[in-house]
């Protein structure tokens, strides 16, 4: 899920050896794995913020298989080589490294990348819903005066017949209870999908910060990393305790969390 701290984990996977990407966006997500993940997303009539539709194309076996084929083909296509930095005759289906991606999109996407790679392994994080729903409000807040000001240079140009963008793609985090629901509704598509699977390593942002050595361990042993003393303490070191649980030091924030302690409840908070 978004704001769950998965561009942490992703920098952890990167300094323990794991290819990540040669094109990497400062938030860690590489730049071709994100166009194909729009891309199934278009496909589906879903974005971002509402995922629940990619079930439609997963569960439609005709255009799944297409979709299924046309990725194949960009994956083993020059194309890649933005991702891996290399020129290879399969593309990343030659690659002999550990890599991997990140991509908040890759939870409700994931039966289709199952599909491609069924043995690959999957890091699930999770983060507690309110710290989540906060971080999504308050950057959807921030954007909110850019897009605005955008939507009125737009109007002015309506008598000239000119197509408009809408103010934004949809409000799902305009409000906190809206931002909840879909930090729910993800982690439920992702839990689903998981389900009991073997190669599923599920690991908690809290528990990252508050017991970093024991958690940072488990993620080494589960991409089989060699032990290395220096990387875990500078690995260790990099780490800010203060963000786990954050909402509790906001009373309002501390309130809606006992307000909504039945949806959080249902995942473990």
């Amino acid at each position: 899920m978004h704001r769950s701290g998965t561009s942490l984990v992703s920098r952890l996977l990167d300094r323990s050896g794991v290819l990540m990407g040669k094109d990497l966006q400062t938030d860690h997500e590489s730049k071709f794995f994100i166009g194909l993940n729009k891309w199934i997303y278009a496909n589906a009539g879903a974005d971002w913020a509402r995922p629940e539709a990619l079930s439609e194309l997963i569960e439609f076996e005709p255009a799944r298989k297409e979709v299924e084929q046309y990725l194949k083909t960009r994956i083993s296509s020059r194309a890649s080589r933005k991702f891996s930095g290399k020129t290879l005759d399969k593309g990343l289906f030659d690659l002999n490294e550990p890599w991997g991606w990140k991509d908040p999109r890759n939870g409700p996407a994931l039966p289709i990348w199952l599909s491609i790679w069924p043995d690959m392994k999957i890091v699930h994080v999770l983060r507690h819903g309110v710290d989540v729903a906060a971080s999504l409000h308050t950057r959807s807040n921030r954007n909110w005066s850019g897009d605005l000001s955008r939507f009125e240079k737009w109007r002015k140009l309506s008598q000239l017949g000119r197509n408009r963008s809408p103010i934004r793609v949809g409000q799902r985090a305009a409000t906190l209870e809206n931002a909840l629901n879909f930090w729910a509704e993800q982690v439920k598509v992702e839990e689903s999908t998981i389900g009991n699977r073997e190669g599923v390593l599920k690991i908690r942002f809290e528990d990252i910060l508050t017991n970093p050595e024991s958690s940072i361990e488990n993620l080494l042993d589960f991409i089989s990393a060699p032990k290395n003393p220096t990387l875990m303490q500078e690995m260790k070191e990099s780490l800010d305790p203060s963000r786990a649980f954050s909402y509790k030091s906001d009373p309002k924030l501390l309130e809606f969390a006992e307000n909504n302690s039945t949806i959080l409840s249902q995942f473990g908070y």
